[in-house]
């Protein structure tokens, strides 16, 4: 079931579309009595076990009400419309200051200087520390699930593919993660492939530790545009941004879940905003250089022939030096 602005759901009517997902659809909307504008997720699954999915759709705003930090989006009220067999709940609209929702991929390149990314991951990392101390792993932490307010600050949203490690927790809520699980002779793998983390795309557990790591992976994006490769060329980029971010990146980043944790402060000296950037440049002019020599000195050596005014053929003198490939690409010269 889709809404259009003027519906009512409940006590609230509807203004926009602000999302869809796999378990529901956003929508800003007001309460017609208190003229308070929140978010409201609606289940929209249905297909599958739709009781299951219901059971988790609720438990994800059960998880999300108990849940109070300044850098989460909060639950107010969970809610049924029964005559149209309609779930929701009601949750913090967080947009910014000109009223357009954003998130953190919204973001261009270079767009955010070192400083203000340096606000939003202590923010990121205070809220992560929450939620584990609670029992909860995000599992899938990525730049579309982090929005940013008014004030200019990182609020984590969308805990629709959550795991409760807590036991109590998964007691209470009669459920170990927020979303179905597929039955088959190997494991579901669940969050955005690009910010897995190693161990998860092995099939193993979500953890603390993934999430510290998709933390690592969104903001080496951030910090560089580009998508992390274990390598010596990431390792190069890091140190660019000095020793606080290539410090808590290479932590976040590693291979062992267990050096991940716990996620490490970052602490940026002010610098130049045009500096950031000069390695991508460089880059750049490298990448265009290679190019333009690709085009002139592949093999030179052959017949090269011109059309003079007469209509006859004209043989072009043979260049002084005639290079090949393979003289400079040894490495892919044929055995």
């Amino acid at each position: 079931m889709t809404f259009e602005p003027g519906d009512t759901i409940g006590a609230y009517r509807v203004f926009r579309l602000l999302g869809t997902g796999g378990m529901g659809a956003v929508y800003e909307v007001e309460h017609r009595d208190l003229g308070v504008r929140y978010a409201l997720k609606v289940f929209t699954r249905e297909r599958g076990d739709v009781e299951t999915l219901r059971k988790r759709f609720r438990a994800e705003s059960k998880a999300l009400a108990r849940l109070r930090h300044p850098n989460l989006v909060r639950v107010y009220d969970f809610c049924e419309d029964a005559e149209r067999g309609v779930l929701y709940f009601v949750m913090d609209l967080v947009v910014g200051s000109d009223g357009a929702a954003r998130a953190l991929s919204d973001m261009e390149p270079g767009e955010a200087d070192e400083q203000q990314l340096a606000k939003w991951y202590g923010e990121l990392r205070l809220a992560l520390e929450y939620i584990h101390a609670r029992g909860i792993v995000h599992r899938d932490f990525k730049p579309g699930n982090v929005l940013i307010d008014a004030h200019g600050d990182a609020v984590l949203s969308d805990f629709g593919i959550s795991r409760f490690v807590d036991g109590e927790l998964r007691e209470e809520l009669g459920i170990e993660t927020t979303v179905e699980m597929e039955k088959s002779d190997s494991r579901t793998v669940m969050g955005s492939v690009m910010f897995l983390a190693p161990e998860v795309r092995r099939g193993e557990n979500a953890t603390p530790a993934s999430d510290a790591y998709a933390l690592g992976v969104t903001f080496y994006r951030l910090l560089t545009g580009i998508w992390y490769e274990p390598g010596p060329v990431a390792d190069g980029f890091l140190a660019e941004f000095g020793e606080g971010w290539s410090t808590a990146l290479r932590q976040l980043l590693s291979e062992d879940p267990a050096s991940r944790l716990p996620i490490p402060p970052v602490e940026v000296a002010i610098r130049s905003p045009n500096r950031r950037w000069w390695w991508i440049a460089a880059a750049c002019v490298v990448a265009i250089a290679v190019a333009l020599s690709l085009a002139f000195l592949l093999p030179v050596g052959l017949a090269h022939r011109a059309v003079r005014g007469d209509g006859e053929a004209a043989a072009i003198p043979e260049p002084v030096a005639k290079y090949s490939f393979d003289q400079f690409f040894p490495q892919h010269k044929e055995n």
